[in-house]
């Protein structure tokens, strides 16, 4: 009677083959669970870091045009230079750009003669000058490159002739459109490649930067209604 019980008993467990096949099997489908994980996280990062981009780029696009639209306003009563800039002056070989128009007030809200926008530290920044001296205001960070070139009616015959860097530039009063290019970096490291890539921008080339960051060139042309 006790060896009939002791035979189902024994019939009725796992062989060590058998135990070994369940490990592996339960270890093959835990570390495809585990890379199915990473996998999804990587690629929703890598999407979150392109929405990102692309938001902070249009925005910043849509406030320089508005800001640029304003430049010299009044056209029938404003005195004073309206819009100067400098060439490949800052970070980056980057542009730097300053603007005045009647109640001009800077990114801080504050009363300004004339605001500058430039690169520092990455960082778009607002200058404002004005009479309590506002500290500079950062608009966005993870800038790679800014450049402006300037449509100039040349000829005086009411159309742009061409387009000009800062320094080609012969009279400021000749310049009727402004073109933007930004250079915009994601804020995390997510690429799968080394980015080599040499970025133009208006002819001015930035990089290569030989890191995983995301990058994309944002452009505009905006035309001066006072100028």
């Amino acid at each position: 009677m006790m060896a009939n019980i002791f035979n189902r008993t024994s019939r009725g467990g796992f062989t060590l083959v058998e135990l070994l096949v369940s490990i592996t099997l339960g270890l093959t489908i835990l570390l495809a669970t585990t890379k199915l994980f990473i996998e999804s996280r990587e690629s929703f990062r890598y999407q979150q870091q392109w929405l990102d981009l692309h938001e902070r780029g249009r925005h910043l696009i849509q406030f320089l045009s508005m800001e640029f639209k304003k430049i010299g306003y009044p056209a029938e009563s404003f005195s004073g230079t309206a819009l100067t800039a400098t060439d490949n002056s800052e970070e980056g070989n980057s542009d730097a750009l300053t603007i005045s128009y009647h109640g001009a007030k800077d990114c801080a809200g504050s009363s300004a003669t004339s605001i500058r926008y430039y690169i520092e530290n990455g960082d778009f920044r607002c200058d404002g000058n004005g009479p309590s001296s506002p500290t500079p205001q950062t608009l966005t960070s993870h800038i790679d490159g800014l450049q402006f070139r300037f449509g100039a009616d040349t000829d005086q015959d009411g159309s742009i002739d061409r387009y000009l860097s800062a320094d080609a530039v012969p009279d400021w009063d000749r310049v009727h459109t402004i073109q933007t290019a930004l250079l915009l970096r994601s804020q995390l490291p997510v690429r799968e490649s080394i980015d080599s890539k040499n970025y133009n921008l208006l002819g001015s080339s930035h990089g290569p930067f030989n890191d995983r960051y995301l990058r994309t060139i944002y452009l505009t042309t905006t035309h001066l209604r006072n100028h």
